[in-house]
């Protein structure tokens, strides 16, 4: 018999004011940056942004075609997903490391695995990287049986690159174990989720476990007191009533004619932004197919600032998604089956994915900066401006600009649904 290896992708996402208790941030090493190291985070990026939307194009696809059932809203943070595969990777082999390292488009990359590893160990560097006002704390950890003899090469390796905590349990009481994975879960994500893990499989012999929490604080906020209650179209025949936020002020916008949306960047402070592409009455899940990585690109390379009238619906939503089938469907499917290899983690047994499971929440507010524009903006005179209400589906993509990755990825189908 196989056992399990239960991969759980925790997700919670969230914008919010509250700021990281203050610490300095690290001071980039003196000295010249060493090239192939520089080449292979922006390999490793590059795959990654191919994943991305790769994943999300066939995640999305899977919910439009869903009969009879309302429209879905759908967050996720594949920065997440294949960073935790990418950690799988140091112990397949065979044809399950080779659907791995394709399905993941690092195949594209044009470095050596280990290069990869490395990158990933530079990106959570930088992402976890002290900030005034943006947080970005990312890690893994890895639930063993204790019994389980692991090899030290496995251990050494995820610790090294991927940062992750090792914590050895006795999961001869699974119940037990499901309580304290749930409590560190609680902990890490600031009481986020409370309960993560339930119903652990019999043959359960390690949980791997990864998170993102984001918290980031608007460049420019919106007042409260200008939030209204308006109309968010989903489709031709449902309205809904959600609360609007509402800000008058310079935002970076694109009119894409090859897809039919508008693109408006939100920024937060301390290097990162929002881009909001909001689609055409009815033509959502065409915006959706037409994503790319040149797409991506495109939008921000044309963004031009301006003044305009913006509206955007103050929302709180999650998602769980099993990710089996959609990681099928990109090719990786000898992992969760009885063919699965990983001895490069233990040669005691012989061990397969049982579940991968990727939860996120998204909470969008008022809140996220000090109101030190709002002055100017009040100034401008509203006849001028170019309005535009972000009141039909719309894709979401928070993205980090010192290293370029896309954290997070949404389809706001209801912002009324959580």
């Amino acid at each position: 018999m196989k056992f399990l290896l239960i991969l759980l992708l925790l997700i919670p996402v969230i914008t919010s004011s509250a700021k990281p208790k203050s610490a300095k941030s690290q001071k980039e090493t003196k000295g010249g940056k060493d090239p192939k190291k520089e080449q292979a985070l922006r390999e490793t990026v590059k795959a990654n942004t191919k994943f991305v939307i790769n994943f999300f194009k066939h995640l999305t696809s899977r919910s439009s075609q869903e009969k009879n059932s309302p429209p879905k809203n759908v967050v996720l943070s594949p920065f997440s997903i294949s960073s935790a595969f990418s950690m799988m990777l140091l112990g397949a082999t065979s044809k399950t490391h080779q659907e791995m390292w394709k399905g993941l488009s690092l195949n594209n990359a044009r470095c050596r695995e280990m290069e990869v590893h490395r990158a990933y160990s530079n990106l959570l560097q930088m992402l976890n990287e002290p900030k005034s006002s943006l947080q970005v704390h990312i890690g893994n950890a890895i639930f063993l049986k204790d019994k389980l003899t692991v090899l030290e090469s496995f251990k050494d390796d995820t610790k090294r690159y991927y940062h992750a905590e090792i914590i050895q349990e006795d999961f001869s009481d699974l119940k037990k174990v499901e309580k304290k994975i749930n409590r560190y879960v609680k902990n890490k994500t600031k009481g986020k989720i409370d309960e993560l893990v339930k119903d652990l499989h019999n043959d359960t012999k390690m949980v791997l476990i990864n998170y993102v929490l984001f918290k980031g604080e608007w460049q420019k906020t919106f007042h409260p007191d200008s939030t209204r209650v308006g109309k968010f179209f989903v489709d031709e025949n449902t309205e809904v009533d959600v609360p609007m936020m509402h800000r008058t002020g310079r935002y970076n916008t694109f009119h894409d004619t090859d897809l039919p949306c508008t693109v408006v960047e939100l920024p937060y402070k301390d290097n990162a932004s929002m881009i909001i592409a909001v689609a055409e009455p009815g033509k959502i899940h065409e915006v959706e197919r037409g994503m790319s990585a040149k797409t991506i690109q495109r939008w921000r390379t044309s963004l031009i600032e301006g003044f305009i009238d913006l509206s955007v619906p103050k929302f709180s939503i999650s998602s769980t998604i099993d990710l089996k089938e959609v990681l099928r469907a990109l090719g990786i499917r000898t992992a969760f089956s009885k063919d699965a290899k990983f001895p490069g983690i233990t040669r005691d047994i012989k061990l397969k994915v049982g579940k991968a499971v990727h939860k996120a929440v998204l909470d969008v507010d008022e809140k996220g900066t000090v109101a030190a524009g709002a002055t100017a903006i009040e100034m401008v005179r509203f006849s001028l401006l170019e309005k535009i209400q972000i009141n039909r589906p719309f894709i979401s993509i928070i993205c980090e600009h010192k290293t370029n990755s896309i954290l997070f990825m949404a389809t706001v189908m209801n912002p009324s649904r959580k």
